[in-house]
């Protein structure tokens, strides 16, 4: 099935038109269950301005009369679902499910040092293998055994120990290093108070919309439209979604946001 983005999920935190984010009598009718609407208005916040992927069959068949109430609609659902409980519930486990992970060592690096150093095989085990080869072949093996063990003495010096101790701390430390910019990272995209987010992803969408051209000239070929325009066709997938929508559903999608945050900034 067909879907669009919503410059109504807009209505859904500026998810945009059409994602199906209505009140409940319209999800109704257009199929949409409210478990479906809030999962669009979670990705909207997990994935900024993306399409949340709901069905579009209803709301394409409208009028764009209709259209323009469902959006005005839709911004007042996520205003109420932004509210609630449930909401709350939702934005802590995404978040939760986002964040960083600690790196973990079962071993000290001392213990890990340890664990490194070459494994050899017991004199029985040994013994039992060169009994297996022929006096030349024995005595070839041998020679070899001898050159590794002199090579391995050589290289395993208390400088070259703490050489590779340093390299493991230092691997430690740089992973450390990268969890707690990870973590950094985590805390500003999901905010414990999500109302920055939202604010964000609402403006996000009205400057998405600002300029979509709804008189552009489009043709058709092989199934597929396309915009005359090649710099239109360079938009965003969002802006294209915006378009399709229709004018009047966008329009009023971005009056219903645009005072929601006069509401978020008092």
């Amino acid at each position: 099935m067909r879907r669009v983005n919503g410059c109504v999920a807009a209505a859904a935190l500026a998810g945009l038109i059409g994602s199906g984010v209505y009140a409940a009598d319209v999800l109704s009718q257009l199929g949409i269950t409210q478990a479906r609407a809030e999962d669009a208005v979670g990705a909207v916040l997990n994935y900024g301005l993306a399409n949340p992927g709901l069905p579009s069959a209803a709301f394409k068949a409208m009028s764009p009369s209709t259209r323009a109430g469902v959006a005005t609609a839709g911004v007042a659902w996520v205003r109420s679902y932004i509210s609630s409980a449930e909401f709350r519930k939702m934005y802590a486990q995404l978040r939760e499910g986002r964040k960083p992970s600690p790196p973990e060592y079962k071993t000290t690096p001392e213990e890990e040092l340890k664990a490194q150093a070459p494994k050899t095989a017991s004199d029985a085990d040994m013994q039992k293998m060169l009994a297996t080869l022929s006096p030349e072949q024995r005595k070839e093996v041998e020679a070899t055994m001898k050159r590794v063990a002199a090579q391995l003495a050589a290289m395993d010096t208390p400088e070259n120990r703490n050489l590779r101790l340093d390299a493991i701390k230092s691997e430690r430390e740089q992973r450390q290093k990268r969890y707690e910019e990870e973590v950094v990272n985590w805390q500003k995209a999901l905010p414990v108070d999500p109302k920055p987010l939202i604010i964000e992803r609402l403006k996000a969408f009205l400057a998405l919309s600002a300029d979509v051209d709804f008189g552009a000239a489009t043709t058709s070929s092989g199934g597929r439209v396309a915009f005359v325009k090649p710099e239109y066709e360079r938009k965003p997938e969002s802006w294209k979604l915006c378009f399709r929508a229709g004018k009047e559903a966008t329009m009023a999608a971005r009056a219903g946001v645009e005072a929601w945050l006069k509401t978020l900034a008092g």
